[in-house]
């Protein structure tokens, strides 16, 4: 084992310090909060809650104690420059920062929308400022120079940012549906959000503008947007992929209540029901990818390459489940239904999907282009093309069996409610999509196969581990750098404190240099301000 890689011991020290520490920190919370609405509350009680009370004064008086303690004897070990890069420590602050930021802000919705009705709950005000004051005290810790975590540095940020983006979201389709609905009242009174709709749109209003504070603070402020590593991009991949999936989920609705307008015969006001909800989706999902999409294009062409992967899966499942949909609404047609069992609502249903899937599918994927041997050995469209194909056939197998399940079922009792076709549409119809996106992606993922195996492998360098020689107060450190940068075994020789330090400038030329270098074993001198000296060894 390496003398930088810490032992079972450290690493279960670290485990269960942390979480009885982030337990201990929620207790506290939970105690302070209790107390202080009791303060916010005053002379509104009814009834006396002592157990309520007592609950509160042990959580405040003992957890905050303990976590006081605890924190006091932990903090002096990010001295050690191994502490400060643990794993464990970096998931504590952003486990910490990201829950009481979810916890305080929307409490603070809860209070602002409550105050916006006339109301005052001195429960969500005392959770809100509570929280808001454990969230400003980890964010202190993780601007701290002397005990910031040096691994996962933009973790909070990155986990902070989508929340907000989720909030705004929220708050702004809710709004708008409620905009919407009110403006559709002509239809039915029932769709009308009631006599003070403008009510429920300030609130909504109101999550959305704290959520596109906390989106913009963590965006802009604390510079989200330009955060580097693969955590960031794949967040950036998962935000687009989820506002592409809003955005198609409400043009499918909006395409299916048109169509069921043009074709149905139920009342307008059930048609029209989903529609509000359906054009904020589409409206605020849009917007909101509008403005990502481009943030995400500037990162590189892997990550624009796996971002389209996404919308591909997500068109395809819309696509073929639509697709199944029609099958089983055409066999419908073929069996004697309910008056209120028409085919036609579910024939819509499906069609809806399937136009709105197919064409998005068809951009993202774009089957018509020609494919390079180099896009064809590209690792993500591998893994998308095995995962779509690998789960089709997964879903093929559980159909197949639900299928032989209401065969026998019928055979044994055809004297059943249902007939044959009744019990059996909706499941082939979702075998026959499934069989379809399988047949297809199979042949291309073997095309493909053959594609790449006329490249010819390219010899990359490799090391076999990095012997690194540095100073005992920067060694911790560099080996995790090296270990993080190159994926490769590092163990250390401590240099006399008499050596000077490396420029930690240096370093990424460092990395550079041996990522070019094949060799066993590769020692690594690191002093003095050209960084560090790398030489290659045989044995």
């Amino acid at each position: 084992m390496s003398a930088s890689t810490p032992g079972a011991g450290t690493v279960v020290r670290r485990i269960l310090v942390y979480v009885i520490l982030l337990a201990l920190v929620v207790i506290t919370a939970i105690g302070v909060s209790g107390l202080l609405e009791r303060v916010l509350g005053a002379g509104r009680e009814l009834v006396a809650d002592d157990a309520g009370l007592a609950a509160s004064l042990a959580f405040t008086f003992i957890g905050g104690p303990l976590a006081g303690v605890l924190w006091w004897w932990q903090q002096r070990r990010l001295a050690d420059p191994a502490e400060r890069a643990s794993l464990t420590w970096a998931l504590y602050v952003a486990a910490a920062t990201t829950a009481s930021l979810i916890v305080f802000s929307t409490a603070l919705a809860s209070v602002v929308s409550d105050g916006i009705a006339g109301e005052w709950e001195p429960e969500a005000a005392s959770v809100a400022i509570v929280w808001a004051a454990v969230w400003v005290l980890h964010g202190l810790m993780r601007a701290s120079s002397r005990i910031s975590p040096t691994r996962l540095p933009t973790l909070p940020v990155l986990l902070g940012g989508v929340f907000g983006l989720a909030m705004l979201a929220i708050g702004a389709v809710d709004a708008l549906a409620e905009l919407i609905a009110e403006a559709l009242s002509f239809a039915e009174p029932v769709l009308a959000g009631g006599t003070n709709w403008w009510l429920t749109v300030l609130q909504a209003a109101v999550t959305a503008a704290i959520g596109a504070l906390v989106w913009w603070w963590h965006w802009f402020r604390q510079r989200g947007r330009d955060a580097a590593g693969a955590f960031a991009d794949v967040v950036q991949v998962v935000v687009t992929g989820a506002l592409t999936l809003t955005a198609l989920f409400g043009a499918g609705t909006v395409l299916f209540v048109i169509l069921r307008l043009l074709f149905d015969t139920d009342p307008i006001a059930e048609v029209l029901s989903p529609l509000d909800t359906a054009l904020g989706a589409v409206l605020i999902g849009g917007v909101l990818w509008a403005y990502h999409y481009p943030v995400l294009a500037r990162r590189g062409s892997s990550v624009l390459r796996a971002s389209r992967l996404v919308t591909s899966a997500i068109a395809l499942i819309g696509a073929a489940s639509g697709f199944g949909v029609v099958v089983n609404a055409l066999l419908a047609t073929f069996t004697a239904t309910l008056v209120d069992d028409d085919p036609r609502t579910l024939l819509l249903g499906g069609l809806s999907a399937l136009v709105v899937g197919f064409p998005v599918w068809w951009i993202a994927w774009r089957p018509e282009r020609s494919v390079a041997a180099e896009d064809a050995a590209d690792t993500g469209r591998r893994v998308y093309l095995i995962a779509v194909f690998g789960a089709s056939a997964v879903v093929a197998i559980v159909t197949l069996l639900l299928i032989g399940y209401r065969v026998f079922e019928y055979v044994l009792d055809p004297s059943g409610f249902s007939g044959f076709v009744e019990r059996v549409r909706a499941p082939f119809g979702l075998l026959a999509a499934t069989v379809v996106v399988f047949a297809y992606h199979f042949a291309v993922w073997r095309r493909d196969r053959a594609l790449a195996r006329t490249i010819e492998p390219e010899a990359k360098p490799t090391i076999g581990r990095i012997v690194l020689v540095s100073t005992a107060s920067e060694a911790d450190a560099l080996s995790a750098y090296f270990r993080d940068q190159l994926g490769v075994r590092v163990s250390t020789l401590r240099a006399a404190e008499t050596v000077p330090a490396a420029d930690p400038e240096a370093m990424p030329a460092v990395v550079d240099e041996l990522r070019g270098i094949s060799a066993p074993t590769v020692l690594v001198l690191a002093a003095g301000a050209e960084g560090a000296r790398v030489i290659p060894l045989t044995d």
